[in-house]
């Protein structure tokens, strides 16, 4: 049994029965004083998971994974979970003393729940999958949760909290239920139900598990439902064109709009009396009420303690460094120093005393890797990441919230991780094959709203997603431009690559050439005709390679234009790749098929880089050494395949002031080898050390 104790300031406060307004925000904020070898990180955007307490007093709500309260009011959040884990999901027990949670580390997924009384939290049960929404039965006997094992897979079950089984209530396959809500005498349940890219509203009896549907909207996507304890009022979010919608019903009134803003990966939490509603939306907090229908912010300070970090001083002696500005030259015997996490001084000689020193005889420094198309969608695969010499990613698809957090989480330290640029959701259109990850829009005088809104949230780029229609990518690529934020795009299928050239993209993610070179009938269209190799052994997209002449002339006309317009290629060759392993589940045919497929799509690489089309190395959740020795497979030279892991990537971003190179002024992000990338590529697993911002994060 887990069996952990925090320091608990906020149960002194609710055992005392002190209230929003008179809870000292000076008493919580000394009691929360970072003891030696800490430090403390005051948050103010972050919020996710908010939670009503019983009585409409606190909420509960995660931030960058800890546990936190605060007075509904707004002002200072007391910390409740400390440690190594990811913690999130809070449900308040009927009586307000306890809260259950989800508690993640790199092995384990668990339902806590901690006594607020004592501040102890102890395991309730350890899962296989990823924990959504939790919430209490009203006689406190029971966990209800949403346990999910992939983007089609979220299903509701309950828990006896005391021991026995789980009880799995809904299980069809590739269908979600991301949120839940119980009726006031648990005898139904209110929630969203869908299959890939919407969701519809439904109430289930728990007797019988048989539903009543209560809309059906398939351009549209309903989610995020509430229901109040007095059972009078359900509310829930609708979201359709990149503006979501808070809806509440009372009774038997008809459904109400209250709230209106642009997408923000929101979550409800209403009022037990359904006299106010929390809403968080883009990481922040509204307090809406449903009489009035009017919405203010709650802000809040979160003080978040940390450990301790060095400063990010350091000198690495006697390396040969490939510095990414110079072709494949390198500097023999060179001095790299470092103060305060930037890059001060490349030279040869000794380096400036009190410095501690790394002595890097004998190996090879290059600026660190990036992985140009990594889904970043779980707090800790990043150490698995920067392991191998990967400090920075391009994440073109996430859940918006979740991405900003662990970015935010990655830069802060709360956890180890690369350095994240985020696209935030893939835009597409309704139907989209990642409802987890994705934002439907389909009407062109929306776009530019949806941009503005995703630029304000954080993100750092955008990426169009292959059901879109040419229209809409349009508006939003005339959009991106005025904002100042790169697009690459999965398109190719409803709007051609040539078509996207001409509007203004930046990029394309994999090799996707269909509309350029396909007649109509042979083209995807929809869920029935997939790239998903889960769903369907041999991917549309390895079938159409067989068909398609990497060296002919429409190939060349096409890439020619991507270098005339700087359009980057971010080709994922290697999860195209088969192998002697995917002889079981391929036909003969298929096999062939795949296997010639993957033949004309390193041809097309290598000619793409020849003809001056930008490389950038992306995984698509592979591995990035893979990758680039695929890319060596090729016949591309080690030089160019290491820039299109580093300078490259920064290039595109437009961030060659950061990172990617190793100059003075930029970010210390460094890998450290034993051998030459430049003349064998694979020495480039070969790690020796790593360092993150000055700091040796990894060293073997």
């Amino acid at each position: 049994m887990i069996r952990r104790t925090f320091f608990l300031t906020a149960a002194t406060l609710l055992a005392a029965g002190a209230s929003p307004s008179t809870a000292p925000a000076q008493q919580a904020a000394s009691a929360q004083m970072a003891p030696a070898g800490t430090r403390t990180e005051v948050i103010e955007r972050g919020a996710m998971d908010p939670a009503l307490s019983p009585d409409g007093r606190w909420i509960a709500m995660s931030v960058l994974g800890k546990l936190f309260l605060l007075p509904v009011g707004g002002g200072d959040a007391v910390q409740l979970t400390t440690g190594a884990g990811w913690d999130e999901r809070p449900a308040w027990s009927p009586n307000g003393q306890f809260i259950a949670y989800a508690h993640q580390t790199p092995s384990t997924d668990a339902i806590m729940e901690m006594n607020l009384a004592t501040g102890v939290s102890t395991l309730v049960r350890e899962v296989e999958g990823g924990l959504g929404h939790i919430e209490y039965h009203p006689s406190s006997s029971e966990l209800f949760y949403v346990l999910t094992r992939g983007q089609y897979d979220a299903h509701l079950w309950r828990l006896p909290r005391t021991g026995g089984e789980s009880r799995q209530l809904t299980q069809t396959q590739n269908w979600h239920e991301w949120s839940f809500a119980l009726s006031p005498r648990a005898d139904s349940v209110f929630l969203e139900s869908g299959r890939y890219g919407g969701a519809d509203l439904y109430v289930m009896a728990l007797d019988s598990l048989r539903p009543a549907r209560l809309t059906e909207t398939p351009a549209r996507n309903e989610f995020s439902v509430a229901w109040s304890r007095d059972g009078r009022t359900r509310m829930w979010i609708v979201g359709q064109n990149g503006v979501d919608t808070v809806m509440a019903q009372t009774g038997a009134a008809a459904p109400r709009a209250v709230h209106v803003s642009p997408y923000g990966q929101k979550q409800l939490t209403v009022d037990g009396a359904g006299r106010f509603a929390v809403l968080a939306d883009g990481r922040r907090l509204y307090r809406i009420d449903l009489a009035g229908g009017t919405a203010a912010p709650i802000p809040f300070r979160a003080p978040l303690a940390l450990p301790a970090r060095a400063d990010g001083d350091l000198a690495i002696t006697n390396a040969r460094v490939w510095t990414g500005t110079d072709g494949d030259r390198v500097m023999e015997n060179a001095t790299v120093e470092v103060r305060g996490g930037r890059i001060v001084r490349v030279h040869r000689g000794t380096p400036e005393a009190g410095l501690p020193v790394l002595d890097a005889a004998g190996k090879t420094l290059l600026p660190g890797l990036v992985d140009n198309h990594a889904h970043y969608w779980f707090p800790f695969q990043g150490e698995r990441l920067v392991a191998r010499g990967i400090t920075s990613v391009r994440d073109p698809g996430a859940a918006i919230s979740s991405s900003m957090s662990f970015k935010d989480a990655n830069r802060l330290g709360v956890v180890l991780g690369p350095t994240i640029y985020s696209a935030g959701p893939l835009i597409d259109a309704p139907g989209g094959y990642h409802p987890m990850v994705d934002v439907a829009i389909e009407d062109p005088a929306y776009a530019a709203a949806l941009v503005r809104a995703l630029k304000e949230q954080g993100v750092d780029l955008l990426k169009l997603y292959f059901l879109l229609d040419p229209q809409v990518a349009r508006a939003v690529l005339a959009e991106a431009e005025r904002q100042g934020l790169p697009v690459t795009g999965h398109i190719g299928v409803r709007t051609s690559l040539r078509e996207a050239i001409d509007a203004g993209i930046e990029g394309f993610s994999h090799i996707r050439v269909w509309r350029d070179v396909l007649p109509l009938d042979a083209q995807p269209q929809g869920e029935d005709e997939t790239l998903d190799r889960d769903r369907a052994p041999l991917a549309r997209m390895q079938a159409d390679w067989w068909a398609i002449d990497p060296e002919g002339a429409e190939m060349g006309d096409l890439l020619r234009l991507m270098a005339a317009r700087g359009v980057a290629l971010d080709p994922t060759l290697t999860v195209q790749r088969v192998g002697e392993r995917d002889r079981a589940r391929f036909s003969l045919e298929d096999f062939a098929t795949a296997s010639e497929s993957y033949r004309r799509m390193s041809r097309f690489v290598r000619r793409a880089h020849e003809m001056g089309v930008m490389l950038l190395a992306g995984t698509d959740g592979g591995s990035l050494n893979e990758e680039m020795e695929a890319y060596a497979a090729a016949g591309i030279p080690n030089a160019d395949i290491l820039r299109s892991a580093t300078v490259n990537a920064a290039r595109w971003l437009g961030r060659e002031g950061e990172f990617g190179t190793i100059q003075p002024g930029l970010r210390a992000d460094f890998l450290l080898v034993d051998g030459d990338p430049l003349r064998d590529i694979r020495d480039a697993r070969k790690v020796s050390a790593v360092i993150k911002e000055g700091r040796i994060v990894v060293r073997n």
